[in-house]
């Protein structure tokens, strides 16, 4: 059994999502274990392998790249956060002019849903299948489309630092948005009848993550605006309760719905 949990960690080290085959750049990481047989003869295997070196660029609060942060903290993946101060930076040196910006061994990666897509293809927080993948992009773009809606009312309710109020920060016009075209379509994806918290198969993915990033402030400010979507809720607070996760969540309190 030993020897086929090495094979395995083996093998899985040497797949090309972890493995710099011809830049040599990124950590270095060598992995060595020692196990007995039942004759006692103590065998030694050592593999090495490269995992990527990452550097984040956000503002200091951090909100926008909180996804790519999640995903970095789930796996215990190192990497180095630089804030870009709002006042003093040039647009033209992050790619498509916008933050957040990840360096992965100094290759400039932006947009968060690909940030996001890559970072859950190399620490398997895609989708079991090629169906399940393609359903997690569809949600996914949906979330992060309707949190691009709503951002400026997000930011309005969370107090951002350099926020200005339009019209968009009408709680009505949001949570009128996010009740007709955006919570019936997750609550309906959350209450399929395979016992599962997650919105694509039984394990999270980065859809999820993103989810949470969305309901979360809602859930906490504006609790009311969840009435009729149980399984948001409850995804919700399936994932803030993720001890890997603490500190990027609000804590989320049992309730009961009619």
């Amino acid at each position: 059994m030993l020897d086929t949990c090495l094979q395995f960690s083996i093998a899985y080290s040497r797949f090309p999502k972890f493995v710099a085959t011809n830049s040599g750049q990124g950590r270095h990481l060598s992995v060595t274990v020692t196990a007995s047989n039942q004759e006692d003869q103590e065998k030694k295997t050592m593999e090495s392998f490269l995992v990527p070196t990452y550097v984040l660029h956000d503002f200091e609060d951090g909100e926008e790249s909180k996804p790519i942060r999640m995903i970095l903290d789930l796996f215990n993946v190192p990497y180095e956060f630089k804030s870009v101060d709002r006042d003093d930076f040039i647009l033209e040196d992050y790619p498509y002019y916008a933050l957040p910006m990840l360096e992965m061994n100094n290759r400039k990666l932006g947009s968060v849903p690909s940030m996001c897509r890559h970072l859950a293809w190399r620490y398997n927080l895609s989708g079991k299948t090629a169906e399940e993948d393609a359903q997690v992009d569809m949600l996914a773009e949906k979330v992060f489309e309707a949190r691009l809606k709503v951002k400026n009312w997000l930011d309005h309710i969370e107090h951002a630092a350099e926020h200005a109020c339009d019209e968009s920060c009408s709680t009505t016009s949001a949570i009128d948005y996010l009740r007709a075209e955006v919570f019936p379509l997750l609550e309906a994806r959350l209450r399929r009848e395979d016992n599962t918290p997650w919105l694509v198969g039984h394990a999270m993915t980065w859809a999820d993550l993103l989810l949470a990033c969305l309901v979360n402030p809602i859930q906490y400010h504006q609790p009311k605006s969840l009435d009729g979507f149980p399984n948001v809720f409850l995804h919700n607070q399936h994932v803030a309760h993720n001890e890997q996760l603490s500190g990027f969540l609000y804590h989320v309190r049992k309730r009961d719905f009619e």
